[in-house]
This record gives C-alpha cells, structure tokens and sequence, in this order.
C-alpha cells in the first residue's frame, strides 16, 4: 500500500486498534495483512493528518509546557518550573526553587565537575535537598569572598563546605572579603596569588548556580549593612534594576558603575556569561523585572522559577 493512495478508514482503523483496543503493531500488521512497518507509518501518518491528537492530562504538563516555551523565548539550554505559590511566601519560595535546583544539579552533575556557588537565600536552601546516591568526585567552589554568617544571611563558606561534604567532593574557597573596604584594596586582593588562583579556578566552573534580588530593602548587600537607603536610590536612578554576585546591573543586563560593585571581590557579569552552564534560581512579583535583564543580557542560560513568573516573563519577553 502506497502513501499517497492510503484512505481515510484505513489510518481510522489502525489507530483505533492501536490506540483504543491496545494491539501491537506487529498484531495489527497479521490482522490486516500489512507489514509493521507499514502499519508504524500509517499511525505517523495519523498523527500528522490530526486524526490522532496526543493530550497529556497530568498536572505536570502545564510546566513543561511553560518550560518548553521559556527555551524557546529565550534561548535557554535548560528551564525548570516549579507550582505557583503565594506571592507574599516568599520563604516558601526560595525552598521550593532550591529544591528544584538541587534536583537539576543532581541530574546534571558527573565526576570531574567544578560547581561555582553564588549568593542567595535561595541558594542557602540547596543542601537541605541536595542527596547524592554516590560519591561523586567533584569540587564546589565560591565565586565571591566571603559573605556574612549570620542566621539571616548566606555564608558562601558554609553552603559551599556543606555540598561538598555530601557529594563526597571538595570545597573551593576565596580566602578574602566579599566586600574590600577600598577600590585600590580590592585591585590588590584581586591579583594577590591565592585570590586570583581561586578565582582562575571558578571561573572555569562547568555549572554555576546562584539567585539575582531586586535594588530594594531585601538585598543582601542592604541587610548586612554595605548599602543605605541613599545607595540604593542611587543605584536605581543610574537605571540599576537588579544585582548578581554584588553587581548591579540595568534593564539589559548591563553593569551598571558603582561603587559598591567596584569593590566586590568575585567573578565579574563577564565571567558569569562565559560559564557552560549558568543557573539562576529565582522567582515572584519583584523578581520579574530582574530576570528579564539577565535573560535578556545572556547571564543566564538556565532558568528555575516557579510557573506565575514563567508565565509573566513570557509575556513581557
């Protein structure tokens, strides 16, 4: 039987004892007297002509269908989106994002890796998901100085130690402040050797994972005191609408020159773009305007949020 003579009641049947009555191919080729390959083309060709139409109904359908979209919009390797949660949740949040990030991570991590780990709340939630089922001969490595260690805060040092601790791999410090108190101090710490080793060696990082903040009250950077209220208006009427790493960048995904970022001791928005596989766990209302500049800038090429945020910077994107 050829293509293009093939009719309508012959594509309706092989589908029906396909799909309905659940034969093989190979049973319906022998009840039809077809071969299996001529009977697999003709459920291609059933699919293709709308007589078949594939619907999943599961509740994860609707984020792979966002996630899809995502790729596609912005021309990422990788999306994954979570269930949309309160916006006012926002600890809630960052446990269901680091819990998707830590199940990404464990997908995509093999022997010889090295994962740079940013700043974050989101991010300080990875080890409580993060459960290898083998060692894993990897390192993780801090992409900026040391941050504060209070409970409110993120320590580089601790989640950095922690995943490490349970991949069964090592850890990877900058044995320096995140914050210098000085541009010319920062300069020096930069191309002090055991600083710019460690930063040689995050910077060839395969994955990075970190979070982005808005340029309000909740900044890290803000909390722990480096910024006042008069540094952050400054910031937002430079054109800042988000930061990364302690660099503030604009709507495109441009640094924005300030001095708070000029004394950062890490990786640059640069570097950030140059690694293999740079992930961004963030998600909400406030969060919207900040991941469309790092979409939109090339500082991310992975992307886990949850699916009211998907579904915004889809339609702003």
């Amino acid at each position: 039987m050829s293509y293009i003579g093939e009719q309508q009641r012959i594509l309706v049947q092989v589908a029906w004892l396909y799909y309905k009555e659940g034969l093989t191919q190979r049973e319906i080729g022998e009840k039809l007297g077809l071969s299996r390959v001529t009977v697999n083309r003709l459920l291609q060709r059933a699919r293709e002509r709308g007589i078949v139409q594939v619907h999943i109904d599961a509740p994860d359908a609707r984020y792979l269908e966002l996630e899809s979209a995502l790729r596609q919009a912005f021309g990422l390797r990788d999306a994954v989106v979570t269930p949309s949660l309160a916006p006012e949740d926002r600890e809630a949040r960052y446990v269901a994002l680091a819990r998707a990030g830590a199940e990404w991570l464990l997908s995509h991590l093999q022997d010889g890796m090295r994962v740079g780990l940013g700043m974050g709340r989101t991010v300080a939630h990875l080890p409580q998901f993060f459960a290898p089922t083998r060692t894993i001969a990897c390192a993780f490595a801090e992409v900026v100085g040391g941050a504060a260690t209070r409970a409110d805060g993120f320590s580089t040092y601790n989640v950095t130690s922690r995943m490490a601790e349970l991949a069964g791999g090592r850890a990877e410090y900058i044995y320096a402040p995140l914050l210098a108190s000085t541009r010319s101090l920062r300069d020096s710490l930069m191309v002090e050797p055991t600083v710019a080793e460690a930063l040689a060696r995050a910077r060839a990082s395969d994955i990075l994972i970190q979070s982005v903040g808005p340029v309000d009250e909740s900044a890290l950077l803000f909390i722990h005191g480096h910024l006042d209220l008069t540094e952050l208006h400054e910031l937002r009427v430079r054109g800042a609408v988000g930061d990364m790493l302690g660099q503030y960048f604009d709507a495109e995904g441009h640094l924005v020159p300030n001095e708070v970022s000029a004394r950062v001791v890490g990786l640059s928005l640069r570097d950030v773009a140059q690694i293999p596989l740079s992930v961004v766990l963030a998600g909400g209302q406030e969060k919207v305007p900040v991941l469309m500049a790092v979409l939109r800038g090339g500082l991310c090429n992975v992307l886990i949020t949850d699916a009211w945020t998907a579904q915004r910077l889809l339609e702003e994107g």
